[in-house]
């Protein structure tokens, strides 16, 4: 079997079981977040450009088609058009060899696999338009005549751009694409084109700066809340928690086999230097502002994510040189047989046992994060149960204290009902709800609503809600079962009495432009 036919079975394999994962999971935590981003597209957002909204809506076709695998199909295809990427680079930097290897190891990576390549994140399309951008990089570099040479560096600036557009860690890839130029290429800064195509680049960056002026700078406020190290005071905690999530995201073989790819090329050149130190700087500088920064603050582990997917280019130049590579194939075997398992550990709890001995209800499932994908359609049955049972709830809006669980909330219960919802908070805890509320009608003085918490992170709302309302009465606690066992309750409270606040004014200022 040819290197090729190789690469279009892994392609298949892997789409496949992506997309059986992707119809099979209900949506999570942050993905559940993303689905607003195409519900309220705008030009820029809260917390990431619009680039994972604008996938969604193309893909389920502006919404017509809204089940969870609709909204994940965007980027199940762009993970498997970044595989193809991945081959076609390795195969530029060396031979189709390398090329294979480095799918392959896209594959093996969870952060490849999963969260760029199953998950509605921003990483999905970023991972994407980086591939893009280096592959066109490496090609303007081997060009030999001035169409050519024109053509790869323009859609390499623009892929990157949109990469940008996608995933603020893109401006790495764009400051790598500089250092090489100062480093090694001078002569290229001297194209007049490379300026006219950073006009591009220079029009995204104004529109997110415009869209975070008109909105009082929220998102960036609460990016540099993330990452500013001001304080200085020491996390070792942080440190120690983001370094094992680099190697355990990206595959702890992965993470070994570009570590030792890195440490021996100066005894062995097994990919050229130029091509070497072009992957180094567009990637080695976000993984160690990563790390800088998780010495000072919490950081998440997918941060640096696609910095290690072009570092397996390096690696897979490596393995190239090997005749065989069994521990790789069985590390993809693995990973395929964990991600068909993962969609039974989520829907059957399979291999999770059970909380049944806990003494306290409001604490059951705290330790499973994979409730965050399942029981959304038991919370559906039982909230048209208590209006089935009442009528006058019907009528009444949803509020959640942050925009998890609020965004399953949205997306699960009232959006198929036609109700609104709120997410009442700080806004740390309101995110893209802050504007949301505003779309919604407004709440008046005095109005009741209907509050969820589940046992999974459960909040009170004598604890969350006194600042907006004046009454809380316990209306339904119900078991949501998995595999025949509770895996943990919800809570339907109504609240009684909305106060009037500054976010009610704010919703009837805006409502009146």
């Amino acid at each position: 079997m040819s290197n090729k036919q190789k690469l279009f079975l892994l392609i298949a394999v892997s789409t496949l079981i992506r997309l059986l994962a992707g119809g099979r999971i209900q949506l999570g935590n942050d993905e559940v977040y993303y689905w607003t981003y195409a519900m309220y597209p705008d030009w820029s957002h809260f917390d990431h450009p619009p680039m994972v909204g604008f996938f969604q809506q193309i893909f389920s076709l502006n919404l017509l088609y809204d089940s969870e695998l609709a909204l994940r199909l965007g980027f199940i295809i762009s993970g498997s058009l970044s595989t193809w990427l991945l081959f076609l680079i390795g195969k530029e930097v060396k031979d189709e060899r390398t090329g294979l290897l480095a799918a392959i190891l896209y594959n093996t990576s969870i952060y490849g696999f999963v969260i760029a390549g199953l998950f509605i994140m921003p990483d999905g399309p970023l991972v994407l338009f980086w591939m893009i951008s280096l592959l066109f990089f490496i090609k303007y570099q081997k060009a030999t005549n001035k169409s050519q040479i024109n053509l790869y560096l323009s859609l390499s600036i623009l892929t990157a751009s949109l990469g940008l557009y996608s995933k603020y860690q893109a401006v790495f890839l764009l400051s790598g694409y500089g250092l090489y130029w100062l480093f090694f290429k001078r002569d290229q800064l001297k194209n007049p084109l490379l300026y006219l195509n950073l006009g591009f680049t220079a029009l995204v960056v104004f529109i997110i700066v415009y869209w975070n002026y008109l909105n009082s700078f929220s998102g960036v406020s609460y990016h540099s809340e993330r990452v500013t190290v001001f304080s200085l005071d020491f996390n070792p905690d942080s440190f120690l928690r983001e370094t094992v999530g680099q190697i355990a995201y990206n595959n702890p073989y992965n993470y070994i086999v570009i570590l030792l790819a890195l440490i021996s090329f100066k005894k062995k050149r097994f990919i050229a230097s130029e091509y070497f130190k072009l992957i180094l700087l567009i990637s080695l500088p976000l993984i160690g502002t990563t790390l800088f920064f998780s010495l000072f603050r919490d950081t998440l582990p997918h941060w640096s994510g696609v910095s290690f997917l072009s570092l397996a280019i390096i690696a897979a130049a490596r393995l190239a040189d090997r005749e065989h590579n069994k521990v790789m194939t069985g590390t993809l075997i693995v990973i395929f047989a964990l991600m068909l398992t993962g969609i039974g550990v989520v829907n059957r709890g399979w291999g999770l046992g059970s909380d049944s001995g806990q003494k306290e209800n409001t604490k059951l499932g705290k330790n499973d994060p994979t409730l965050d994908m399942y029981g959304w359609d038991q919370v559906y049955d039982q909230y048209a149960f208590l209006e089935e049972k009442n009528n006058d709830l019907s009528d009444l809006p949803i509020v959640s204290n942050k925009w998890y669980p609020g965004s399953h909330l949205f997306y699960y219960v009232a959006n198929p009902l036609r109700k609104s919802v709120y997410v009442l908070g700080e806004m740390k805890d309101m995110h893209k709800y802050y504007l949301i509320n505003q779309y919604m009608p407004d709440l008046i003085s005095g109005q009741s609503a209907l509050y969820f918490t589940h046992s999974r992170n459960f909040k009170a709302p004598e604890v969350t809600m006194p600042d907006f309302f004046d009454k809380y009465t316990l209306l339904l606690e119900f078991p949501i079962k998995r595999g025949g066992i509770t895996a943990e309750f919800g809570y339907f409270y109504l609240l009684e009495g909305y106060k009037m606040t500054n976010l009610e004014e704010q919703v009837k200022d805006l409502s009146n432009e």
